[in-house]
């Protein structure tokens, strides 16, 4: 049995035999995400990205999508499935092809794509520069990976597994598949429809798949295996010397073709027919990577990775708009609403020996509603300690008022701000009510017996968060009454706490039920016999609105004290996402894996035993997640990384 089948611990670190060991929190490295060492092929500088798991994780969700409208009939579908048929193989052993060598960080499918596409994405699985050698140590973290001279056999026998299970047996990828993929894939979406008449949208779509190639010759075997196992025929005509294999039926009720063709030894490509020509067309000098735009993006995100996606925002909106006006399906947006969006975003992937990393980047748009400027957000400053999660954001109350000023003057939104406004009368307006937070964020921690949480604001304007809540506790303590709530006070450390006590959890149960109409699931009477309780406090610090008198009490301790913002390790990984920067986010995936753990206790022992076995092993590496946004002049960013120790 291979320790794929049954993950074993790596002796050299396993807590039960190292006692010094630390499972708890890793050294994190301080260097920014936009300033990694020059990698040793280009002496460029990369910069961090991560969305997620590699390429490895659902592949291809978008590149086996070649159509944003749904197929009108069943058998486009199954041509389509018949001419892409190397995206779904060739997808599920994305992480297979990570036993590539290096090489070099131009990109070979790049250029074969339309200057008229809206959107562009590849991933890198030939692993450009340095990213060969930090995903062999970021692997290394993970159960069968420790040995990196056995890194290439360890992930041909896992791809050789995926493919064999994605095919029915039929296909392997280290036989089948290795001797001609050259380890890049993209997609490309051309112009998107503008039709609402569903048929129609389906004859004017344009979407490529695009793979590098090694050996044209055993490429074009595979395809024709592939598609004769499919058990579809197609025709094949010359355009400008390559061969193209094209798929119609009279039942799709559209011209349309679909297919697929080898180019100069470099790439196959699958897609519609009229995409492949333009693919054709461009030489494999595509003015999409000529475009401003792109140029712009890739710039502001340069660096070795293993994933990038291009998105053309204002084209497709226009076009979505249009397609869904002709379908009588949207009401007219506001210019004030459409001077929101960024000319494009863009998006790519890195990894780090420690950390997959994700950068974006888009246009500054004066027009978008946030801070304007980069700094370190102060609501760790109050969050306690045990903090598991942090969602915050700067100037946050002016970040609201400005966007409810944007919104009112949406036309379709007039009759619900008509009623928001009429509630928001009695606190005094809806700028009164909102524009007194500075810096606010939402904060969940550990307690003793589990997780507390609340709302943590550091006030912009401290008398104005306090006649809010006089305002509030006014309305509790003359109508509360009646449905059985209470209001007390008491004192902490000369700051005076608010309880809110709503009643008896059995009590609430019973009367979500009658206001419902539909019985529980659960018999109220079997419920905890406690209270439930909201508790706040307002000082000149600081504004906290908490699950319990607890969390506001650990959140002004916190104040006072020792806090989230004085931890070494989140001060390691603010510092890689942006120390300064418009907002944070933090999630302790190691301390919620430790909670989720706890809830263990009540599986099966053969539950238990699988987790430990199966599950667990691959969760353990995980660290921490961060992310942050920073604004810069003519271009904003984002920055996020997910770690393992």
């Amino acid at each position: 049995m291979t320790d794929f089948e049954r993950p074993v611990h790596d002796p050299a670190t396993d807590p039960a035999t190292d006692p010094d060991v630390d499972t708890t929190a890793t050294p994190v490295p301080t260097s920014p995400v936009g300033a990694p060492p020059p990698t040793p092929e280009t002496g460029s500088v990369g910069m961090g990205d991560s969305a997620g798991p590699l390429p490895s994780d659902r592949p291809l969700a978008d590149a086996n999508a070649p159509a944003p409208a749904p197929a009108p009939r069943q058998s486009r579908a199954r041509w389509l499935a018949a001419a892409g048929l190397i995206a779904l193989i060739v997808g599920v052993t994305a992480i297979g092809t990570l036993v590539l060598t290096g090489s070099t960080s131009t990109s070979k499918v790049a250029g074969f794509v339309p200057a008229d596409s809206v959107m562009y994405g590849e991933v890198r699985l030939d692993l450009p520069g340095d990213q060969r050698q930090k995903v062999g140590q970021f692997l290394s973290k993970f159960p069968g990976f420790a040995d990196q001279a056995a890194l290439e056999g360890k992930l041909d026998e896992v791809l050789d597994r995926l493919t064999t299970d994605a095919s029915d047996g039929k296909q392997t990828y280290s036989t089948d598949i290795k001797p001609w993929f050259d380890g890049q894939l993209a997609f490309s979406v051309g112009a998107v429809p503008t039709s609402g008449d569903p048929e129609a949208a389906v004859a004017e779509t344009r979407a490529l798949l695009v793979l590098s190639i090694k050996d044209e010759a055993k490429a074009r075997a595979w395809f024709g295996s592939a598609i004769s196992e499919s058990g579809k025929t197609g025709t094949t005509e010359d355009y400008k010397g390559a061969q193209l294999t094209l798929f119609d039926d009279a039942a799709m009720g559209t011209a349309t073709k679909v297919g697929y063709a080898l180019v100069g030894g470099k790439v196959a490509i699958a897609g519609d027919s009229a995409s492949i020509k333009a693919a054709i067309d461009t030489k494999g000098d595509s003015g999409l990577t000529k475009a401003d735009a792109y140029t712009r993006a890739r710039a502001a995100i340069a660096g070795e990775d293993v994933g990038f996606v291009f998105m053309d925002l204002k084209r497709l909106l226009g076009a979505s708009l249009k397609a869904m006006g002709s379908a009588g399906a949207t009401p007219p947006v506001s210019d004030s609403l459409l001077a929101m969006v960024p000319d494009w975003t863009a998006m790519r992937m890195r990894v780090e020996g420690d950390a997959l990393l994700l950068d974006g980047a888009f246009p500054h748009t004066a027009a978008m509603p946030g801070a304007t400027e980069n700094r370190a957000n102060k609501v760790a400053d109050f969050a306690p300690p045990s903090t598991i999660v942090l969602m915050a954001g700067n100037d946050y109350g002016k970040a609201l008022v400005d966007t409810v000023a944007l919104y009112r003057k949406e036309p379709s939104l007039a009759e619900a701000f008509a009623g928001i406004d009429q509630v928001a009368g009695m606190l005094g307006g809806l700028d009164s009510a909102l524009g007194w937070m500075g810096d606010t964020g939402l904060v969940v921690a550990r307690n003793d017996s589990g997780v507390e949480g609340g709302l943590v604001s550091v006030p912009k304007d401290a008398a104005g968060g306090r006649q809010l809540l006089t305002t509030l506790r006014s309305f509790l303590t003359l109508g509360g009454a009646q449905a059985g709530i209470t209001v007390r006070d008491e004192d902490y450390n000369g700051t005076t706490i608010t309880i809110v006590d709503l009643g008896s959890i059995r009590d609430l149960a019973g009367m979500a039920g009658a206001l419902g109409g539909t019985p529980l699931p659960t018999d109220p009477g079997s419920l905890p016999d406690g209270h439930v309780e909201l508790a706040y406090a307002a000082s000149d610090a600081v504004v906290v609105i908490g699950s319990s008198p607890d969390f506001v009490k650990h959140a002004l301790d916190a104040g006072a004290g020792a806090s989230l913002a004085d931890d070494a390790r989140f001060q390691g990984l603010v510092g890689r996402a942006g120390a300064t920067h418009t907002g944070v986010n933090f999630v302790d995936v190691a301390a919620i894996r430790g909670l989720v753990e706890g809830m263990l206790a009540n599986a099966t022992p053969q539950e238990r035993a699988d987790y430990e076995e199966s599950v667990k092993p691959f969760l353990e590496p995980f660290d921490a997640f961060i992310g942050a946004g920073v604004v810069g002049g003519d271009i904003d960013q984002t920055h996020a990384l997910i770690t393992v120790k």
